[in-house]
């Protein structure tokens, strides 16, 4: 066995020895080519792991973010809700404030008459004389004070 061992090394050495330089140019090429497609297959695997992990990503951000649109959407619908009730809200306080006006005005009116009137009677049963009225001064004049 050791003997023919050493007679394959030898062969192998002198089929080296023998070899032209464009055979060792060309061992040579073809190792490089060869590390060369090992590289760029490890680069590939690589990069089909990474495109998988960023589709799974994709995946969970599209799924969140529709369960997120979904959740704008209801609040969206709820508050224009809201704001419908509140314009109608508004719409009817106007409304009264409108009544409360055309009502409070004669209404006021009547009882100061009536509270001028009810004084003017009472002094009149005391016997008190009425009271001048103040004249108002001419507008556009002040007063030489």
């Amino acid at each position: 066995v050791n003997q023919w061992v050493n007679q394959w090394v030898n062969q192998w050495v002198n089929q080296w020895v023998n070899m032209s330089t464009g055979d060792v140019l060309a061992v040579v090429a073809a190792t490089i080519v060869t590390m060369l497609v090992v590289v760029l297959a490890i680069v590939l695997v690589m990069l089909a792991r990474t495109l998988r992990e960023l589709r799974a990503s994709l995946a969970t951000l599209e799924h969140e973010a529709l369960a997120l649109l979904s959740d704008a959407r209801v609040s969206v619908n709820e508050a224009a809700t809201e704001i419908d009730r509140v314009e109608r809200l508004v719409t009817s306080a106007e409304r009264l404030d409108e009544a409360k006006r055309a009502i409070a005005t004669p209404v006021v009116k009547a009882l100061a008459f009536g509270t001028g009137l009810s004084r003017a009677a009472q002094r009149l049963r005391d016997g008190e004389s009425p009271r001048p009225v103040p004249r108002p001064a001419p507008r556009g004049r002040r007063s030489a004070s």
